[in-house]
């Protein structure tokens, strides 16, 4: 078959770049400006400049700010979600893939780290958030008692019972809190990979007392290598 100019044959479709719908390029850029400013410094118009659309389009989609908020946090529960199932086919003594589990949640905290930075304020903007994060937080806490029940069978960490239930709770508290604390105590109001890699290793020195030789050694690599 003859090609036709531009190197095209006959009968061949054009490809076309598909633009994300409306919905999608509001969530994008909302999420980009709350990271970067804050929730509560954010304002519908400056999110719709952002968009290039008018305000009463950005109405139609989403109402309200605590509804973007609540749209934002059901994204971050789905990632969440995905990354606890990739943790649930860890398979034997991979320490490896442990603190590489680790490291990813700390992965996902920076691409939602305003639900973490802006805790106190987000509760004032979206009082509807607060049922989602408990739901999150004791399914999170089953989840995480469920790989810790799987790295104790392989040998790789080893807690008594008493100090188990303490070790999953300081856990839960940093690796939720820090972000806050850095705000509340150092004054740090942008966070950087700087910071990420610092509350890393805040929950991984409440781990480390208790992992096997092999799991501290797997644990220091992941933590020796910088968070971009």
């Amino acid at each position: 078959m003859a090609a036709s100019k531009g190197g095209k044959r006959k009968g061949e479709k054009k490809e076309v770049a598909v633009r994300p719908d409306t919905r999608e390029r509001i969530l994008v850029s909302t999420l980009s400006l709350f990271n970067q400013k804050g929730p509560e410094a954010v304002t519908t118009a400056e999110i719709a400049k952002a968009v290039r659309i008018n305000q009463g389009n950005l109405y139609y989609h989403f109402r309200t700010k605590e509804s973007l908020v609540l749209a934002l946090f059901s994204r971050f529960e789905a990632d969440a979600l995905v990354l606890v199932r990739q943790a649930d086919c860890v398979e034997g003594a991979d320490s490896k893939a442990y603190a590489g589990f680790l490291r990813e949640w700390f992965s996902l905290i920076w691409t939602h780290r305003f639900l973490f930075r802006d805790i106190p304020g987000l509760l004032a903007i979206a009082p509807g958030l607060r049922g989602p994060i408990l739901m999150v937080s004791a399914g999170m806490r089953v989840s995480v008692d469920a790989i810790f029940q799987r790295m104790e069978e392989a040998g790789l960490i080893s807690a008594a019972a008493e100090e188990r239930n303490a070790l999953m709770t300081n856990m839960r508290i940093v690796a939720t809190y820090w972000a806050v604390y850095l705000g509340l105590q150092e004054g740090v109001g942008e966070l950087t990979p700087q910071h990420m890699h610092w509350g890393l290793g805040q929950v991984a020195s409440l781990l480390r007392p208790y992992l096997s030789p092999q799991a501290r050694v797997d644990l220091e690599k992941m933590l020796a290598e910088p968070f971009a």
